[in-house]
């Protein structure tokens, strides 16, 4: 629940505004009564043990830290049933991703030295005992006070470095182009999965553009774009630097903030002393300059270590230990050959896990306070056969009214598309217990169902041989799901198709094929009317209704598919997200109208999808986070199509395994409890949530 601005907390804290919010909660910023100061408070709304122990221990973490790049915590209270909060020192000025924004030129020096100061944080933090590692390192969380200091905010998904703990789904956010590949999903990240991100963000801020996401670049379906490509004025020492930092392997990267904080020291070096300082900025501290210079600050330096190992091996100097170095790697490789020549199969084991069996037996669903079994689906398992009835459609489901549960807040019932039978047909699975029901067995096959907001009804389209983006000469049809009468939509001459029902239940918000463009339109369902939203610049299509009923999200093709929103009018057309050269599609809005959820190919070309998510408040910006279940995965998990259940907790979509044909899986937003609902040889897709009805 957001805070009232005006609001009281803690008989202390006075609300203003809100500065963010997420999944997770919100920042606001806060006026401390007591003391007369302004001061930020981060929410944490989720109230599960599991959360709260992380929370309240990241506040004991954080309380004790002290560093000039770092803001301060200095309060950690609770409110029964409502939220915890953290309150820490609010940081006035701009943001790095605000500086990026405005036209003037973000030199190299400034770059530079932005990246040194957030290295000495991350010494900092990484010294901490178990270390502290930031996992949101973007030009978002870089502020730039009005003095001219660099600090390192938000907290929120700080993490100990302690293999012991298991870390919570709302600390696996990423943000694509700033996380490193171990971040998506649950693998392990260290301390070097920070210099990643900050690597990514001097990357950014010098190029102008993100470097190639990360899992797209570990899948091969990108390269990382060379920074002196965008910026040819970069040094090669600053670029060599950032390139070391974007290495995808643990091993290549700096292993240390320390070497990183060098190498950018190095490439600052090179520049004339009268011009090392930003007036912008606070310089550098020329003691820690000289230091660095003369190789005899950090142990890391290459100098410094030269000396000391001189000093200890009694050699002169002249004397390189290099030898030793690689005398140590050969008879390592050695060691590690003769164990594969004795147990080639036991050394393979040990780097190369089993893979896990997808499970086949009953499933589980966690909920809040009680589990509901949800039966494993096979073929001709919990599947009943069209009959007959005396609407002449097929049989149908007589569904009974039920009290809102935790699967799914309502019915727990989702209508999707099978292929099983021959031709797509619309099929409805109840959650809970497995069943499932065939609703259509049209020759021309059915698609895209939506579900009226009483749930007795669905709009579909046919024909529709397979699972396409475009379905020409197709028309909308209404399914009344106790009668199975059908009733046609007015059909146009060229083809109708994504069908999206308006929460007032008054609309039915489609494409339509207009002198071979795609456009959108809208019907009134009492008396049929059309009225047209696309204005005819461009390709639209794949609407969603927020819900309140007063804006659509949408796709509009412009070279390549982007999400954009426009008001249920038509006017208003804006952009939304900003992927650059990456299709996107499938837009879903999240029930508390903040969050928009949309599938994202995973690289220029490709075919496959995972889900996105961002906020409302980010239009404009490129700030995607992937939505993926947060288990381990031996293969890279492909999402398309999802759907959020009434309630918010559930998410539904397609899911390919190890690219088998899709099935429809479910799990708790943002991305727990994942379990599969079909197993079938054929297609399913297309899932849709059936609302809560009265």
């Amino acid at each position: 629940m957001t805070l009232e601005n005006g609001e009281l907390l803690k008989n202390r804290y006075r609300i203003l505004d809100i500065l963010g919010q997420g999944g997770m909660g919100a920042v606001y910023r806060a006026v401390d009564e007591n003391l007369d100061v302004v001061v930020a408070v981060k929410e944490n709304s989720f109230l599960t043990e599991e959360y709260a122990r992380q929370f309240r221990r990241e506040a004991k973490i954080l309380a004790s830290l002290r560093h000039p790049n770092l803001p301060r915590v200095f309060d950690y209270f609770v409110i029964d049933q409502q939220g915890q909060y953290l309150v820490m020192d609010y940081i006035e000025g701009d943001d790095l991703r605000q500086w990026m924004s405005r036209e003037e030129e973000i030199t190299e020096i400034e770059v530079l030295q932005i990246g040194i100061a957030i290295c000495d944080a991350l010494i900092y933090l990484h010294s901490q005992d178990p270390p502290i590692i930031h996992r949101d390192i973007k030009p978002g969380n870089v502020k730039i006070t009005p003095n001219g200091e660099v600090v390192l905010v938000d907290f929120g998904l700080v993490k100990l470095m302690n293999d012991k703990e298991i870390t919570t789904t709302a600390a696996r956010a990423m943000t694509p182009g700033y996380s490193p590949p171990e971040q998506y999903g649950q693998a392990h990240t260290d301390h070097r999965s920070d210099i990643f991100s900050l690597g990514a963000t001097l990357y950014a801020a010098l190029a102008g553009y993100l470097p190639e996401d990360s899992l797209a670049r570990s899948t091969g379906k990108a390269i990382l774009t060379p920074l002196r490509s965008y910026n040819p004025s970069v040094s090669s020492k600053t670029g060599k630097a950032i390139d070391k930092a974007l290495r995808l392997r643990f091993e290549e990267r700096w292993q240390s903030a320390e070497l990183f904080k060098n190498g950018l020291l190095n490439a600052l070096e090179n520049f004339p002393k009268e011009v090392r300082k930003s007036n912008r900025l606070v310089g550098v501290n020329s003691q820690r300059m000289q230091n660095h210079m003369d190789g005899s600050s950090d142990v890391g330096d290459v100098k410094g270590f030269r000396k000391l190992w001189m000093k200890l091996s009694g050699q002169r100097k002249g004397m390189d230990p290099t030898w030793l170095i690689f005398s140590l790697m050969i008879f390592l490789l050695l060691i590690l050959l003769s164990l594969y020549l004795i147990n080639p199969k036991g050394l393979q084991r040990l780097f190369n896990p089993p893979l896990q069996r997808r499970p086949t037996t009953t499933r589980v669903l966690q909920g809040n306070s009680t589990s509901v079994p949800v039966a494993a689906l096979t073929q001709g398992t919990q599947e009943s056969s069209p009959t007959d009835s005396s609407g002449g459609g097929d049989s149908l489901p007589q569904f009974v009214t039920p009290s809102p549960t935790i699967t799914g807040g309502g019915s727990g019932w989702l209508a999707f598309v099978s292929e099983r039978t021959g031709m797509p047909q619309i099929w409805l699975i109840n959650v809970q217990n497995g069943e499932m029901k065939q609703l259509t067995n049209l020759t021309d096959g059915a698609c895209q169902p939506d579900w009226s907001p009483d749930g007795s009804q669905i709009v579909f389209t046919s024909p529709c041989g397979s699972k396409r983006a475009r379905y020409p000469g197709s028309s909308l049809y209404i399914a009344d799901v106790l009668s199975g009468i059908l009733t046609p939509l007015p059909a146009s001459l060229e083809g109708d198709f994504d069908p999206a029902w308006s929460p007032d239940g008054r609309w039915i918000a489609f494409t339509s094929i207009v002198n071979g463009q795609m456009q959108l339109m809208k019907v009134r369902v009492d008396d049929l009317s059309v009225v047209m939203l696309s204005d005819g610049g461009y390709d639209d299509s794949d609407s969603a209704w927020s819900a309140d009923g007063r804006r659509l999200a949408f796709v509009r093709l412009r070279s390549v598919g982007q999400i954009w929103l426009m008001d249920a009018d038509g006017g208003n057309a804006v952009q939304f997200s900003l992927s650059g050269a990456i299709d996107n599609s499938n837009p879903e809005w999240y029930p508390d109208e903040n969050l928009i959820l949309f599938s994202q190919v995973m690289g220029l070309g490709s075919p496959s999808k995972q889900i996105f998510g961002m906020r409302i408040e980010d239009l404009g910006e490129h700030e995607e986070y992937p939505i993926l279940p947060g288990t381990a995965f031996d293969y890279i998990p492909l999402m398309d199509n999802v759907s959020v259940s009434p309630d918010g907790y559930w998410l539904a979509f397609d899911y390919w395994y190890h690219n088998v044909l899709s099935d429809i899986y479910i799990m708790t937003f943002p991305g727990a409890n994942l379990i599969q609902l079909t197993e079938h040889s054929a297609m399913d897709y297309d899932p849709i949530w059936r609302p809560i009805t009265n």
